[in-house]
């Protein structure tokens, strides 16, 4: 512990390079403005042309087992990537109107017929509508027209002939012998007074799912859902129904739709901020440094609003070049790094400021490039551990998030580097160029002495708040005040559970909010598919075999929630029926023609129309065995209430993989449901964020050591930053935020805003006890600042002692502290919230909740920064004299 008083050696490194930085950019300004306009210009061009996306399975984590059964699924389906899968939910034009109505059902009828008919892909140069380029599951929709052509022919004809040939009970019905579930496609539905029948329906849902072909691309297929959700939100009008399309694709446009709304905030950010900026700067330089006002104050103060600007456009040009994607997430980064870079901005300011009024020298060209060597000297370091911190918590959040965070992180990191990259060229260039000398011809005699009044003023309360806050009674009081914070905080974080809604990231205008609240409550708790793929179903000939088969399906039929039968579509039932009963007539055809013996059963089976459907559900080996069933699917539905709660649905998805969890040596099977990207991250989240935090926390602690090297100070500083980012959680848990991705991404955030304040606070501190120590033992080193305050408290001391004695020292240091970046961070704070505020007004959950944190965690880092950490450095200072006084110790 002896050398925590000297200067850190990265630190006396980094100075060297941060004069030399400021000093070269001083000598060539204007070579380097344009050079920082042209690389930002570039850059922003890429951003604007960069097509904005979204992925909903982005939030799942890389070794998710949604991934790999959604990879199981696309290679059953013989896809290089998802095909078309959209659901279209058709509801009354009038409230509680039945769909069974004759004129009604007919009109949901005729847009089954549209969408199949109407919009065209090309496959193979050919444009083909969707009946005829669907290969598999072409039929998913016929329940609902054989439903209407049944209810025609009974109503016009009610012979007993007729009546035993349809028999339209629900959950399935009978249609000239042909049999189908009504389960998948009618919801909302009331039974006839028998209870067989359906009464009425108010939500029929339509499906149409084709396997992507090898020539579609993802954005083809993407156009097409898109082409038929814009028809039936623009073009189509109807007395009758609504309808709605609902698919990935629609539920990406929509999130991306969200993030992009936040852009013309970002105008009322800048303006916020700009007027903020040049009002504090104006004030401070004025009434605090006895400057005139003028025009450069104002000009930099906006180009500290638009640096963040330019880094923004720059990192993401950058990365969108070397290949990362859009992620609506994103649009929040120009906020965070505004602002960051702002807080960086004030502190340039208010050191040029102060070294200014120090001068004596002439401000010639050669005085201003020294002067903007000490600027960055004196500010660098601090700016570095903000910077370096929030990019390492944004790099070790894209290390263990999942891929959308994960691209969120890494365009934070980016821009917030390209934000110190511009802070040090661009804006000490224009520092350079336009920042004002302490002349004060001109200023009035009032002026003056509001200037004189304002110094007095601020000293006195300086000097009056040091003095404050180093009595052992009151920072006692502040650390107890402190540890009752902290309990409250744990107790909200034990109280913070995972909750998933996409609605989370849609606009409040977005109507995939109704149809995300409709599929909730009247699909989900009445029909919750899941699909088996079994990828190694053996010899479907042999009798043990299958009845294995159907072992895993009635396995799964028998579950709690399951629907049973009535909702499974098991090819094998039909199948094995179909040999059963047709077993005799199948070997006389052989017998009679050997050609016919070229054919599997399977084959012949297939053939048959009743059966033709199935083909959808089964894959052969079209190489070796052509005549084997390599592969099948099956799907079978869930019901229940309760699982309209994300939590319940991931504990249902659990029993589902735990279930054919028992079938896979036999078969190698797995399941697939599309909502799995979602659930899987109930459990993922948690975990994801607590390792992030932790490990984050313990990486941005050993960068503040790397400036600051005394242990007592980097323990207070990292335990502030800790104990920010466990208020900002403990407290939104207890105003009933729940965890979820957006949370998690915030989570990152914090750790590196926490740790800002409190690291400017504490490096001023730690520099003036490093100051202090060298100028007792050695010629002050290049570049050193050295503060007229801390000479004139060294010299009156002196005088009355020949040694400065450590009450008295502690003062001083932590009044250096103060004058230093107490009014910058303030500056900063506020700045920061007024940042935020745009987005507290947006009706998007992202944009709140990120408003929000940002306002809790920096005013809690402001609070720790002015009072906690000075409380806290205060008793550490009192307990440490305490012991040398025991021990005899001067």
């Amino acid at each position: 512990m002896g050398h925590k008083n000297e200067t850190s050696r990265v630190t006396r490194i980094w100075n060297s390079l941060s004069y030399k930085i400021g000093s070269t950019v001083a000598r060539y300004p204007v070579i380097t403005i344009i050079f920082c306009l042209v690389l930002s210009a570039v850059m922003s061009i890429k951003l604007a042309l960069t097509p904005k996306v979204s992925a909903i399975d982005g939030y799942a984590s890389d070794d998710s087992m949604s991934r790999h059964e959604f990879k199981t699924f696309q290679q059953f389906l013989d896809s290089d990537g998802p095909g078309i899968t959209t659901a279209i939910l058709i509801r009354s034009s009038i409230t509680n109107g039945s769909l069974l109505e004759e004129q009604r059902l007919k009109e949901v009828v005729k847009v089954s017929d549209f969408i199949s008919t109407n919009f065209k892909l090309n496959v193979s140069g050919v444009e083909k509508n969707f009946n005829q380029f669907c290969r598999g599951f072409c039929q998913a929709n016929e329940p609902v027209r054989q439903y209407y052509n049944g209810l025609q022919i009974l109503g016009k004809n009610q012979t007993d002939g007729i009546s035993k040939r349809i028999d339209l009970s629900y959950p399935t019905s009978n249609f000239f012998g042909r049999k189908f579930s009504l389960i998948p496609n009618f919801f909302g539905i009331s039974m006839s007074p028998e209870g067989q029948h359906l009464n009425s329906s108010n939500l029929i849902v339509l499906y149409f799912r084709a396997e992507r072909y090898p020539d579609w691309s993802t954005k083809t297929v993407k156009q097409w859902e898109l082409r038929v959700r814009d028809h039936f939100a623009k073009e189509y009008s109807s007395d009758l129904i609504i309808v709605d399309v609902m698919s990935q694709t629609v539920v990406e446009s929509e999130i991306v739709r969200a993030g992009l709304s936040l852009q013309p905030f970002l105008i009322v950010g800048f303006v916020i901020m700009s007027i903020f900026c040049t009002v504090t700067t104006m004030f401070s330089a004025v009434y605090l440094y006895s400057q005139k006002a003028t025009f450069n104050k104002v000009a930099l103060s906006i180009i500290a609003c638009i640096n963040p600007f330019m880094a923004c456009g720059t990192a993401m040009g950058i990365l969108f070049f070397c290949g990362v994607t859009f992620s609506p997430i994103m649009c929040i980064t120009p906020f965070l790094v505004l602002a960051i870079s702002v807080d960086d901005s004030f502190l340039m300011l208010h050191a040029w400021n102060r070294l200014e009024s120090w001068r004596t020298a002439p401000l010639d060209k050669p005085m201003r490039e020294h002067m903007m060597g000490e600027v960055l000297v004196e500010t660098g370091p601090a700016i570095s551990i903000s910077a370096f911190t929030n990019m390492l918590a944004f790099t070790i959040g894209a290390i263990t998030s999942p891929p959308e965070i994960r691209i969120f992180c890494f365009g934070n990191a980016a821009a917030i580097f390209m934000d110190m990259f511009y802070q040090a060229t661009f804006y000490t260039a224009c520092m350079t160029l336009l920042g004002d000398t302490k002349n004060s011809e001109g200023v009035s005699e009032k002026t003056k002495r509001i200037q004189e009044r304002m110094g007095n003023v601020v000293g006195r309360f300086l000097k009056w708040y040091v003095n404050a806050i180093s009595n052992i009674f009151v920072s006692f009081g502040i650390v107890l005040v402190w540890a009752v914070f902290i309990g409250f905080a744990v107790l909200g974080l034990t109280r913070l559970h995972v909750e998933l809604r996409p609605s989370k990231f849609f606009l409040k205008d977005s109507p995939m909010l109704y149809m995300d609240r409709l599929r909730t409550n009247e699909v989900v708790p009445y029909y919750t598919p899941v699909h088996v793929i079994v990828n190694n179903p053996g010899d479907l000939t042999n009798d043990s075999n299958v009845e294995r088969l159907v072992e895993l399906k009635e396995k799964l039929e028998h579950m709690p929630n399951a629907i049973g039968a009535p909702s499974t579509k098991f090819f094998l039932d039909d199948f094995v029926q179909y040999r059963s009963s047709f077993a005799e007539e199948i070997e006389m055809d052989i017998a009679e023609d050997d050609s016919e013996s070229e054919k599997s059963d399977i084959e012949q089976f297939l053939e048959w129309p009743e059966f033709s459907f199935w083909r959808g559900f089964l894959r052969f080996d079209n190489q070796t065995h052509p005549h084997n069933v390599t592969k099948f699917m099956f799907t079978t539905g869930f019901h229940g209430q309760d699982l309209k709660d994300w939590n319940k649905r991931g504990q249902l998805l659990k029993r589902w993989r735990g279930a054919v969890e028992e079938f896979k040596d036999d078969f190698n099977t797995t399941v697939f449901t599309e909502d799995a990207f979602f659930l899987d991250m109930i459990d993922s989240i948690p975990t994801v964020t607590w390792q992030t935090t932790l490990a984050t926390f313990i990486f941005v602690s050993l960068v503040c050591f790397l400036f600051i090297s005394d242990i007592l100070t980097v323990m207070i500083v990292s335990v502030a930053t800790l104990v920010t980012s466990v208020g900002v959680f403990g407290y939104l848990s207890l105003l009933g935020v729940t965890l979820d991705p957006v949370i998690m991404s915030i989570a990152i955030m914090c750790i590196g805003f926490s740790v800002d304040i409190p690291a400017h606070v504490a490096f001023h501190f730690y520099a003036a006890k490093a100051k202090k120590h060298a100028s007792s033992h050695s010629q002050p080193s290049p570049h050193q600042v050295t503060s007229p305050d801390i000479v004139h408290s060294t010299s009156t001391t002196s005088s009355s002692d020949s040694s400065i004695s450590t009450p008295n020292s502690f003062e001083t240091n932590l009044n250096f502290a103060l004058s230093s970046v107490g009014f910058p961070v303030i500056q900063a704070g506020v700045s920061t919230d007024f940042c935020a505020l745009p987005l507290g007004f947006m009706e998007l959950y992202m944009a709140k909740m990120f408003a929000l944190s940002l306002t809790l965690c920096v005013s809690l880092s402001l609070i720790h920064g002015l009072i906690v950490i000075p409380a806290l450095l205060s008793v550490q200072h009192h307990i440490v004299h305490a012991v040398k006084r025991c021990f005899g110790r001067n």
